[in-house]
């Protein structure tokens, strides 16, 4: 979505380290909380516990190598600095910043978004591009959403997050308290996007993104009326690639308009 947002040539090698540093974190974090995941995912936690965890481990150290090698190949030490940091970070939280969660509010909300939102700072580093107004006002969006979206999937585990002391939002403040924050950040990030359109800090195919409102709003409904409808977590998960399909739509449009006049002429 950034790369196209900003007009950031995206090449395979970035994006091949960025797939391997997320599939590095869950991997790393699912196969560690295979007992957590018995009570609200037991088809994950079963598969975990049938593969050897030698395997495993053989799979996470190759995927390791595979970034530094690329990172060497392709890109620089500070770069790498960069990417292992956000690495350590992720495959960490499971055992030193977990315990968090139980004391700071709505801690793995923040923490998990911030990684999220940090990509487009990666993004722009890796690729020399100066930081700018542009990028921190999508970092912001990302983070937000990331956040909401965290958030519901803590709605749907409040119980089992009740019983385990952890301090979710939704586990704090209830369930209701925990949709309305949901909407409250629908109508934050669609101002954040106009705001900074109107005062030209982002491109205008940045409000290509708004409708997304319109999308969360229907899952949140679903989940609204039923907590057990998966199909709307599974919504969730995927409105990154909403946004995608957004700018990506939005861009294509903004690059024909200019010439839509000639080819009315030519009709």
């Amino acid at each position: 979505m950034c790369s196209i947002l900003f007009e950031i040539p995206i090449t395979w090698d970035f994006l091949v380290i960025i797939y391997l540093t997320f599939y590095i974190i869950y991997l790393y974090d699912y196969f560690n909380g295979t007992e957590d995941d018995e009570k609200t995912n037991s088809t994950r936690a079963n598969y975990f516990r049938q593969n050897d965890s030698k395997t495993i481990t053989r799979i996470l150290y190759g995927s390791i190598v595979s970034i530094a090698s690329i990172y060497v190949l392709y890109s620089d030490i500070p770069n790498m600095l960069i990417g292992f940091a956000i690495l350590f970070l992720g495959v960490t939280y499971q055992a030193y910043f977990k315990g968090l969660t139980k004391k700071i509010t709505a801690f793995k909300n923040i923490f998990v978004s911030m990684v999220w939102a940090i990509l487009v700072y990666v993004m722009f580093i890796y690729y020399s591009y100066p930081i700018t107004t542009e990028a921190l006002i999508i970092s912001a969006f990302i983070f937000l959403r990331m956040t909401g979206i965290q958030i519901l999937f803590d709605i749907r585990d409040i119980e089992g997050d009740q019983k385990k002391g952890l301090r979710t939002f939704p586990a704090i403040y209830g369930y209701r308290k925990g949709l309305m924050t949901l909407i409250a950040i629908n109508f934050i990030t669609s101002i954040l996007l106009v705001y900074g359109a109107y005062i030209e800090a982002i491109p205008y195919t940045a409000l290509m993104i708004v409708p997304v409102i319109f999308y969360a709003q229907n899952y949140l409904d679903k989940v609204d009326r039923s907590r057990k409808d998966h199909k709307s977590y599974l919504f969730a998960a995927g409105e990154p690639f909403i946004w995608f399909i957004l700018i990506f739509s939005g861009s294509m449009f903004f690059r024909v308009v200019p010439y839509i006049s000639e080819i009315t002429n030519v009709l």
